[in-house]
């Protein structure tokens, strides 16, 4: 026996058959995107709390010697509308304190079509959150050319971005202590300002390889 921390997966996850055949779509529609010139993108908002997240690290050994870590009492958020291109990962992010809506969903993806405005069709892989699925965002894609494609319910191990928030709060928000909001925000926006610097770690991690929970 070891003693170690578990580990979370949906209560409510799709059969591993309509995952692997959902994971099979994904791949075709790289394929047939990279055939077209036009893009893959995986979208998901995140909201992050102005609060230091606790984690592990190595320390001294010993009680007395554990290193203490500052939090904040505030509960003021930043909402991030990210998206990742599959094969050059990418980043486009509408970040605001404003709540995820179906208005910030459409000028996420006007925002998406401005980084791609020579791509034929832009294919968004996402959740089915209700704003996702409005009928003012779906026509709001389809008049920019972009095609919404709906994982299956309770599959974010199907959702590449999700590896993305995960690498993101281990470099923003874990152990780090931001003593003002605005601080916060400033370091949310110099991650992807300078996300390149990540870039060999990303493509480690951001792997067409998804695992069937």
């Amino acid at each position: 026996m070891s003693y170690k921390k578990t580990r979370l997966t949906p209560g409510k996850a799709q059969d591993k058959e309509v995952q692997e055949e959902f994971a099979k779509v994904i791949m075709d529609t790289i394929a047939k995107a990279q055939e077209e010139n036009s893009e893959v993108l995986f979208l998901d908002p995140t909201h992050q709390v102005h609060n230091t997240v606790n984690d592990y690290c190595w320390q001294e050994a010993g009680k007395d010697n554990t290193k203490i870590v500052h939090s904040n009492t505030g509960r003021k958020r930043v909402t991030i509308i990210g998206a990742i291109n599959a094969i050059t990962h990418k980043p486009t992010a509408i970040i605001t304190e404003d709540n995820c809506d179906k208005e910030m969903m459409k000028a996420s993806l006007t925002e998406i079509r401005k980084d791609y405005l020579a791509s034929k069709i832009i294919y968004i892989f996402l959740d089915n959150a209700k704003y996702s699925r409005n009928y003012d965002v779906y026509e709001h894609a389809e008049k920019l050319n972009i095609e919404l494609m709906f994982l299956p319910p309770y599959s974010p191990n199907l959702n590449l971005i999700e590896r993305l928030w995960k690498f993101f709060k281990k470099q923003i928000r874990k152990n780090k202590y931001y003593e003002t909001f605005e601080e916060f925000k400033k370091a949310i926006f110099e991650f992807f300002q300078n996300i390149k610097q990540y870039k060999d770690e990303l493509k480690t991690l951001l792997t067409l390889n998804f695992e069937i929970i």
